[in-house]
C-alpha cells in the first residue's frame, strides 16, 4: 500500500501555527501497524501514532486518545530512563578499565 500525498501544510482548527505534513511512502511488502485517524499518515506502530495524535492533534484529540497518548509518553520516558542508564554504567565502566590498564602500564 503506497501513499504519495504531495507535502502540504495544514492548519490547527482555532490557531493560526502551520503544521508542516510529510510526504510519506510506504515501501511495498511493509506492513502499517496504524494510520493516525486525524490526518491518515501511516506510523510503524502504534505508539508513535499515540505520540503523533497527541502531539500534533491535541484539540480534536479524544479521551481515549489523550490516554493513549499519556501512556505512550510515559512509556518513551521509561525507555529513555533505561538507555541513559545503560550509557552511564558503560561510561563508568570504561573510564575504570581505562584507569585500571594506566595504572598496570605505569606501575
Amino acid at each position: 500500500m503506497t501513499s504519495n500525498r504531495p507535502a502540504t501544510k495544514s492548519e490547527r482548527p482555532g490557531t493560526k501555527r502551520e503544521i508542516p505534513v510529510p510526504e510519506t511512502t510506504v515501501p511495498d511488502g511493509e506492513e502499517l501497524a496504524s494510520r493516525c485517524p486525524h490526518c491518515d499518515r501511516p506510523f510503524t506502530s502504534e505508539s508513535l501514532r499515540d505520540l503523533h495524535v497527541g502531539e500534533v492533534h491535541d484539540d480534536v484529540a479524544a479521551d481515549g486518545e489523550c490516554e493513549a497518548y499519556d501512556a505512550a509518553l510515559e512509556d518513551e520516558r521509561d525507555a529513555l530512563f533505561l538507555y541513559q542508564l545503560k550509557v552511564t554504567v558503560v561510561l563508568g565502566l570504561t573510564y575504570s578499565s581505562s584507569a585500571l590498564i594506566l595504572l598496570f602500564v605505569l606501575g
